[in-house]
Parts: structure tokens; C-alpha cells; sequence
């Protein structure tokens, strides 16, 4: 019953309830059952509630059986990353440090899906402070499709959990790819929304200037509906609608490095939207090169500014997590300076061929998932990913394909600043066209 369960969009498990098909308290509880059967595997979380959220759902059939309206969220079971405050709730940030930290307040995002009465099974796995290392406390999060891969980083509880049906949606964060990358490797979608969009307020910071908080599911149909309960008015935006719609793609040479699977993959996406009508057209990104110069002359210094209080704890952290807050603490200053101002120049500079095109579409990552999460500053993982962390533009990975050894690959769509919206319809529409040539592929777990 669980896998069928697992397949059903928020929609379809809205509905259900509302038609008396289907309990909160069935899909809670069928929820954890899936949890307990390949969590030890899977490795997706740092803490569970299954007592709490038993409750709620309890409270949640009740309801329904009353008749009483509820939002479309009401009893959908979701997960957040483990650097989101959660009160009476522990939040360790994937880190020794803050192994028995309790927080007193519940982050506005958390807070406000609780008031819709979604129902927060846990607490997700994560590399250490979302910085680009796995605490060997914790462990490293596995995909579900290849339990020898990683799931990604830093948001690799969300993505392994969402895929393996362990919820329906889950809250990431996102300062160079942190999101879209673990989304990637697990075949779901996940978006990165307009920096400011959501409230970063109650989520344990990385680099202020390039974190993003943004939501990971099974579709993009889910990521609307929940996007429409964080930001109010989501969908009531109305913009012009242009279903002829002009893509933008990266000039050949700056694709030519990546996987073999991913290029077809690719290839195969861009023959799809023609099917849209919509048409193709190449365009240059100046800053594409020097995002990785960018983000880390930011993020170095300011991760180190707020890890400075614990320097004295070096055995608390993992190695390399603790050498790179050693890095940022000598960092230039004028270097640090200098890409700040980067950062608007960036800004502009996407917002300048967006004004030539609606949306740009390119790989989200360079290849599929690899054994293990590499090292932040030693890999060209976030060569597609961290510009538009720099630019701020919403960017989201949807699920494209697989490759000859059954691993997913994702495809990243960019849309202007504070058209969200659209992007995501556009990426539905891409969405359902590519799922058709997927059906019938089967997880590890």
C-alpha cells in the first residue's frame, strides 16, 4: 500500500481525504512504516516525531470527518532540514556543536505550514552546517536509487526522503546549489526561490548574502502548491503569460565537460521543448566562468564571522569543515569586498539576457551521483548551480531522466526575478512531457 501511497501528488492526497478515501492517520502511519524500512539504509534523518505527528493526524481526521474546510496541506506529511528552528525540538545543524540544542522559537516557514495544519514528521540529515563536509556523527545520507551514491549535499536528508517516499515534501536550503544539486541526484524537483522571497529568519545561516530557503518534492506541481502556502498570494500574481516561450542555453563549450548521460539527457530535454513550442536560442552569462570565485570570497569570510565564537571546539567539528571556517577567518578583505559588488554585477548581468529570454535551461549538475559529497573548493559540482545563487534569479531542478545505470539526472530551469511562478508552471509543462519516457524504474530501496 505504501508504494501507491508514495505516488500520489499533495493534490491527489488532498482530495483523497477529502472524499473520506483515505486517513491522515493511515498515510501518517504508513509514512513512518516506509521510514522504518529504509531509514537504517537511506541514513535521511537526524530526528523523527512519529508520536507528534500521530497526534496531529489524529486531529486531522477528526476534521475531515466534521466536514471542516482546511487548507490543502491539512495532515500532508513533510520534513524539514536540520538547521530549521523548531521549538522544544532539537536542531543540530548535522554537527556535534550543537548535538543538544533546543531551540526556544520555530522559524516563520515552519510556523506557518504548522498553522495550515501540515503535519512535520522530522528533522533531515545534512552536511555539517550545511558547509560541504558530512560529520562522521551522522554519516553521510545515501540515495535511494544506488545506496553506494551520495544523496547530495547539503539538503541530502530532504532529497533521499522525498524520493523514497518518506513524506511528501520537505523544507532545504541553498547558498551554491544546496538544493537543486540533491534534488538532482534523487530524481525529484527542488527549487531555489528569488533571493528574499522566503524568510530566511529561524535557519541556522551559512553566508547571509547567498543562503535561499526553498522547498524540495516529488513534482513541480507539488513545489506550486506548496510555494502558494509559504508566500501569500503566490499564484494570484498575475503576470503576462507567454506560451511561446524563448529558451535560453549555454553556448556549446560550456556543457562540453560534463557526463556523457548527462549531455543526452540534455540533448534529448531540448528536442522535448520544441514539442512546447517553444524555441531555442544560445546566450552568454559573463559571470558563468568566475561564479566559483564569486561564492567562495563571500561565503568563506562570512562563515567564519559566525562560527568565530566556537573556534575554541575544533574537535567538535569535522576536520574539514573546521579548516574551511580556518580559511575564511584569513581571508582577504578586499577580496571579500570586491565580490560583494560582484554581486550585483552578476545580477545584472542575468537579468540582461533574460530581457532577451523567458527562461534559460542547462544541466543542474555536471554528472550524476557520485560515491561521496566532494569537497567544497576541490570540484566543478556547482559549476551550473551557484551562479544564480550570486544573481539571486529563482532556479529549480526538475527530474529529466536516467542514465544507463539507473541514476537520475536533473535539468535546471532559471526564471526572472519574482517570477517564480512562472517558472514553475513552464517546468511543469516540461515536466509531464519528459515523465512519459521514464515509467517503470524501480529504487534500491
Amino acid at each position: 500500500m505504501m508504494k501507491q501511497l508514495s505516488d500520489l501528488s499533495i493534490l491527489q492526497v488532498a482530495d483523497l481525504y477529502r472524499r473520506r478515501e483515505l486517513s491522515p492517520v493511515e498515510l501518517i502511519g504508513s509514512t513512518f512504516e516506509r521510514l522504518k524500512e529504509v531509514e537504517p539504509e537511506l541514513n535521511s534523518f537526524i530526528t523523527t516525531m512519529e508520536s507528534e505527528a500521530m497526534e496531529a493526524a489524529k486531529e486531522a481526521e477528526a476534521a475531515f470527518l466534521r466536514n471542516e474546510y482546511k487548507h490543502i496541506l491539512y495532515g500532508i506529511p513533510y520534513s524539514v532540514k536540520d538547521l530549521y528552528y523548531t521549538k522544544g525540538i532539537r536542531t543540530t545543524c548535522g554537527s556535534r556543536i550543537l548535538r543538544d540544542f533546543i531551540p526556544e522559537n520555530t522559524s516563520p516557514l515552519v510556523s506557518r505550514l504548522h498553522n495550515f495544519g501540515a503535519i512535520l514528521i522530522g528533522k533531515t540529515n545534512m552536511l555539517e552546517f550545511a558547509y560541504g563536509i558530512v560529520h562522521p556523527d551522522y554519516g553521510q545520507t545515501n540515495n535511494p536509487w544506488d545506496l553506494t551514491k551520495t544523496a547530495g549535499g547539503s539538503s541530502g536528508g530532504c532529497a533521499a526522503s522525498v524520493a523514497a517516499g518518506i513524506g511528501l515534501f520537505s523544507l532545504g536550503s541553498d547558498t551554491g546549489g544546496s538544493i537543486r544539486i540533491p534534488a538532482s541526484y534523487c530524481g525529484i524537483a527542488g527549487l531555489k526561490p528569488t533571493y528574499g522571497l522566503l524568510s530566511l529568519e529561524g535557519i541556522f545561516p551559512l553566508s547571509p548574502s547567498l543562503d535561499h530557503a526553498g522547498p524540495m518534492a516529488r513534482s513541480s506541481e507539488d513545489i506550486l502548491v506548496v510555494m502558494d502556502a509559504l508566500v501569500p498570494g503566490f499564484l494570484s500574481a498575475k503576470l503576462p503569460n507567454n506560451h511561446k516561450k524563448i529558451i535560453g542555453i549555454l553556448p556549446a563549450d560550456k556543457i562540453s565537460d560534463v557526463n556523457v548521460s548527462v549531455a543526452s539527457i540534455y540533448k534529448e530535454a531540448l528536442e522535448q521543448v520544441k514539442k512546447l513550442g517553444w524555441n531555442v536560442q544560445e546566450i552568454e552569462l559573463k559571470y558563468f566562468d568566475f561564479t566559483e570565485e564569486v561564492v567562495m570570497n563571500v561565503l568563506l569570510p562570512e562563515a567564519a564571522l559566525i562560527h568565530e565564537k566556537w573556534l575554541s571546539r575544533k574537535d567538535e567539528y569535522a576536520p574539514l569543515t573546521y579548516k574551511q571556517i580556518e580559511v575564511g577567518l584569513t581571508h582577504r578583505s578586499l577580496d571579500s569586498l570586491k565580490a560583494k559588488k560582484e554581486l550585483m554585477k552578476a545580477r545584472e548581468d542575468v537579468d540582461r539576457v533574460l530581457e532577451e529570454v523567458d527562461l534559460l535551461l542547462m544541466p543542474t549538475v555536471p554528472y550524476p551521483a557520485p560515491e561521496e559529497d566532494p569537497a567544497l573548493e576541490e570540484d566543478n559540482e556547482m559549476k551550473f548551480t551557484g551562479l544564480f545563487n550570486v544573481s539571486g534569479h529563482p532556479a529549480m531542478t526538475i527530474h529529466a531522466g536516467f542514465t544507463k545505470s539507473k541514476l537520475p539526472v536533473g535539468l535546471q530551469l532559471v526564471g526572472r526575478r519574482f517570477e517564480d511562478k512562472e517558472m514553475i508552471e513552464a517546468a511543469i509543462k516540461l515536466e509531464q512531457i519528459l515523465f512519459q519516457s521514464m515509467k517503470g524504474k524501480q529504487m534500491n530501496v
